[in-house]
């Protein structure tokens, strides 16, 4: 049985983390093949990617029998500020492309910055996080703070880093973790689907230039040279001149 799998339903891709019995740890070779996984979808005919999990946790983040490798303790200095699950969180929220988290259940650990590294995020009801470096002895890398604050806010973040409680459902619905908690018996996948099918009709030039553009803003890594590249892949589209085309034949029928 694949620990990762990718499907492919109506040019949507949906990756699922598949390791149920372990609540979805991941594990070195899982975070390495979810970002050989993006590389290549990033050049595919999708037009977004929902990300969720098998089982009733969507993650419990790395796998505590590899945590030593994670965290990086036989890095060099240099080194110390990223970590495998860093670089995957960078890379899903680096995807080009719309992504969707369908948490099927609590998040844990590193899963709660996978969640924050998507761009929306829809839950079951009933859910939890918690983020326990501190219960272990870990400081955070400093990526994945500044994606927390972007969620959380200062105060929230503060409170999950540096207590390591768990944050209710309730809780979560304040801070604007959710952009939508899906009804008692609907399907989250479906949701996801649904939620995110209107980007299809949109520029997908616009849609992913903004996108990375945004959240280059939000972790203070915005280079003005791919900004005005972004800007100009938008007025060379194919879909601009459409939409010019309609827009210019309109305003030839209301003048006759």
């Amino acid at each position: 049985m694949k620990s990762v799998q990718l499907i492919k339903k109506e040019d949507i891709g949906f990756l699922y983390l598949n390791s149920p019995k372990t609540k979805n740890a991941l594990k070195l070779e899982d975070m390495e093949l979810i970002r050989d996984i993006l590389d290549k979808e990033a050049k595919s005919d999708i037009y977004a990617l929902v990300i969720s999990g098998r089982g009733d946790v969507f993650c419990s983040g790395a796998d505590f029998s590899e945590i030593i490798s994670i965290i990086g303790k036989n890095k060099k200095d240099k080194e110390l500020q990223s970590n495998d699950m860093s670089k995957l969180c960078d890379a899903i929220q680096n995807f080009p492309l719309p992504t969707v988290c369908a948490l099927n259940g609590s998040a844990y650990g590193g899963g709660v910055e996978i969640a924050c590294a998507c761009d929306f995020r829809i839950a079951v009801s009933n859910i939890e996080i918690m983020v326990p470096p501190a219960k272990i002895g870990i400081h955070y890398h400093p990526a994945g703070i500044k994606r927390f604050l972007n969620i959380f806010g200062a105060s929230a973040t503060k409170r999950l880093l540096l207590t390591a409680t768990k944050m209710s459902e309730k809780e979560l619905k304040n801070v604007g973790f959710f952009d939508e908690i899906i009804n008692e018996g609907e399907n989250i996948i479906e949701r996801a689907q649904d939620f995110i099918k209107q980007c299809k009709e949109l520029s997908p030039e616009a849609v992913r230039g903004m996108k990375l553009s945004i959240n280059d803003i939000l972790m203070d890594g915005l280079n003005i040279q791919s900004l005005h590249s972004r800007i100009k892949n938008t007025l060379e589209s194919q879909y601009l001149e459409r939409q010019l085309k309609s827009i210019k034949e309109k305003i030839l029928l209301v003048d006759k």
